[in-house]
């Protein structure tokens, strides 16, 4: 193996031999399914299994998104915690790299929470990275699951608190598993009973954790569900009280059993003092013995919560999908939540880069820069990106007249990833439609660097507003400028700053009664964005309709001591008298990042790497197939930088797997996406040589954090020669 320069493009190339020798399965253990070699996550369900872990032994489970920054509810409202109960856990989002498949349970409306909590009934829940990512790209916490029960359960707890010693070394486990998977916190559900000798120790374990979670974990939470009293008798108190109460002390909250009544959450209240914002209350949506009934009735439940002011647990929405089926799983989670949406203070992400192509982390196809990378189904929620704060009702618009709007999410098409945003609505003479998309808290403090993608029909077109709250007004990000390039300065980025426009100029004038205007940036300045943005000449793709704008906003074009507070879209008619009109508007991208990150857009990933490679034959499931063998391999590499994702390329087949076309084996054809920097091709068909030596060639190209792609052509890459 060595690292050689292309003469002709300026890569660096590793060089691989291997021997096609056909075996019946990968051998890799128990991080992988076992026919196909699929990383997947699993939970440690044995005290062995915990006490013999190791950290680096398990890179594709560790999580790759930080936790984003969030605005923060006003001082006194309650929180919201969800934990997740489906089917028992680890179904289809074991998959770290995602399945072929739509029908999964999704989660996307994270305005709505402060944590999420991955539960099952194994010993130890450790959260599939995919859900860590989703929940940290939405200024979320993820916590993992330590639950006891049954004989089995009063037998691990009578090891674990044997000792002083035995319960921190089981604590300094835990705390170095959540480091190690990024992860933030656990619940605690012990549901055994436990001898009254070994109680000063579980108390002990308890407070033990809770302190090295957050001082290895700063932020962290650790959670203690209701279940065993003080004297070690499992009896469920569906309230805090004194029986409970030393749990709820040593810890960072308790959650309430579901069977409580209002007498029980009043008293709760008085008991739990100043604190009284870290009792959630629980409530069970298959309604088992739960105020109100779960279900739809959820809200009943939710309303007595909230008037006592107390943060709420909501257990199990699976059902949303588990009772009522995958068919109408969107139209029924969007309806639950909805239902609940009056008793759940939202909020926003409040960092840089803030990046979304709207994408849940599903699609029935996969897009990239408008065109169809993926003819497949597939989910997996890593690849999910910030969601919007708001949902959208029909309102007023501002000059007083009704027009019907709505937003929804839609898969049919989409710029990057799974879908786009569509807005839709009936637009009358002199009407323009504002959306509120995102509330926001980023605090613009340098010149910003912001850019959204439309795609826009029937005489319509759509701009974006920044709100800065208070007096402080709203910037407008208008569709076209009014002067030459070269009028505007010149940045220390190579760009022109974007013209500021006369704001009563505008046909969007009535929509606020004090904003300033800027114009998209123009020539070489657009050009030099779109060639960053696509990692080559931007000339030479075609995006089917969808239109990027970028602008380069100066510190100017915001007060001191301003914060963009909401961000949103205004859809109006390109006519000036125009005649009643439906119209549809695609949102495809939306960002604001720091300029200073365009330095690293072309940096080429490093140390790539080979191993675990294997030869079979062809999966049975695949037929019609000959002259192929299957191949599979760990690919791993290194990255400087923080990386949204990396799109992993080949050469040297002749069938294309995500299009199932042939290919001439010169063709460069993408296979996959990575969100770690590891990517596991598995079972890729590559051509029988007869002999004859074989080659295929893999790219890595990595995307920064802020969408930036490098260059293809100068990618990273791996042959693997092959007879």
């Amino acid at each position: 193996m060595a690292g050689l320069s292309d003469q002709d493009v300026d890569i660096v190339i590793e060089k691989f031999q291997t021997k096609v020798s056909i075996s019946e399965k990968p051998e890799l253990g128990n991080h992988y399914e076992p026919n196909t070699s699929e990383p997947i996550a699993q939970p440690l369900r044995t005290l062995d299994e915990v006490l013999l872990w190791k950290p680096d032994e398990d890179g594709f489970n560790v999580a790759t998104i930080p936790l984003a920054k969030r605005t923060e509810a006003k001082v006194g409202k309650p929180y919201t915690l969800l934990c997740h109960d489906m089917m028992g856990g680890y179904q289809e989002d074991r998959f770290v790299q995602g399945v072929p498949k739509l029908e999964c349970y999704r989660y996307y409306h994270w305005q709505y929470l402060d944590m999420f909590i991955y539960f099952s009934h194994y010993f130890v829940t450790i959260p599939p990275p995919s859900w860590t990512n989703a929940a940290h790209k939405n200024g979320t916490l993820m916590l993992g699951t330590v639950i006891t029960e049954w004989n089995d359960g009063a037998e691990r707890c009578k090891q674990v608190f044997a000792s002083e010693s035995a319960y921190k070394t089981f604590a300094d486990k835990l705390v170095a598993i959540a480091k190690y998977y990024k992860f933030d916190g656990w619940l605690v559900n012990i549901e055994n009973p436990i001898a009254a000798t070994h109680m000063p120790q579980m108390v002990g374990w308890v407070e033990y954790l809770t302190k090295e979670m957050h001082t290895h974990l700063p932020g962290s939470k650790v959670i203690w569900y209701d279940s065993v009293i003080i004297d070690g008798s499992l009896k469920w108190q569906d309230m805090l009280n004194d029986n409970n109460r030393v749990f709820f002390d040593i810890s960072d909250g308790m959650f309430l059993n579901y069977t409580w009544n209002e007498a029980k959450l009043k008293d709760s209240v008085k008991n739990a003092g100043e604190r009284k914002l870290d009792v959630f209350v629980g409530v069970d949506v298959f309604g088992r013995n739960c105020f109100g009934g779960g279900g739809w009735n959820t809200n009943k439940a939710m309303s007595v919560i909230r008037s006592n002011n107390l943060s709420a647990a909501i257990f199990a929405p699976g059902w949303v999908m588990e009772k009522l089926g995958r068919e109408q799983f969107i139209t029924n989670q969007n309806k639950y939540w909805g239902i609940l949406d009056e008793f759940l203070p939202t909020h926003g992400v409040s960092s840089l880069p803030f990046v979304t192509y709207f994408c849940r982390g599903y699609g029935e196809q996969g897009f990239r820069n408008g065109t169809v990378a993926l003819v497949k189904s597939w989910c997996n929620l890593s690849a999910q990106q910030i969601q919007p704060t708001f949902l959208q009702v029909p309102q007023d618009t501002p000059d007083g007249k009704t027009g019907h709007q709505s937003m929804d999410h839609c898969v049919k098409d989409g710029f990057n990833g799974g879908g786009s945003l569509l807005l839709r609505g009936t637009l009358g003479q002199g009407q323009v439609h504002p959306y509120r998309i995102f509330e926001t808290g980023i605090v613009p403090s340098h010149q910003l660097l912001v850019s959204y993608t439309v795609k826009c029909c029937n005489a319509v077109d759509a701009c974006v507003y920044l709100d800065l709250g208070g007096d402080q007004g709203r910037v407008i990000l208008w569709t076209s400028g009014e002067s030459a390039e070269d009028k505007q300065p010149m940045s220390a980025y190579g760009l022109r700053e974007s013209e500021q426009l006369d704001p009563s100029k505008l046909p969007v004038s009535k929509t606020t009664a004090k904003y300033t205007a800027y114009a998209p940036l123009k020539e070489g300045s657009h050009k030099n964005m779109q060639d960053i943005v696509f990692g080559c000449d931007s000339s030479s793709i075609h995006c089917i309709g969808w239109q990027t704008r970028h602008y380069l906003l100066p510190t100017s074009a915001f007060g001191e001591g301003a914060k963009i507070e909401e961000m949103g879209v205004l859809c109006f008619p390109t006519e000036s008298d125009p005649p009643k009109m439906d119209y549809m508007v695609r949102i495809g991208e939306l960002k604001i990042i720091n300029p200073d990150s365009l330095k690293n857009s072309s940096t080429q990933v490093s140390n790539l790497t080979m191993v675990d490679d294997s030869w079979h034959n062809i999966l049975p499931h695949i037929t019609n197939v000959t002259d192929q063998a299957s191949f599979c391999c760990t690919l791993k590499w290194d990255y400087p930088y923080e990386a949204m994702h990396y799109d992993v390329y080949v050469s040297g087949v002749n069938r294309d797997p995500n299009h199932n076309r042939d290919l001439a084996t010169s063709e460069v054809v993408f296979i996959g996406r990575a969100y770690a920097n590891l990517f596991r091709v598995c079972h890729l068909l590559a051509p029988t040589v007869n002999g004859k030596e074989g080659q295929l060639e893999f790219k890595v190209q990595p995307s920064t954090q802020e969408g930036f792609v490098a260059p293809l052509a100068a990618a990273t890459r791996i042959r693997v020669a092959y007879s």
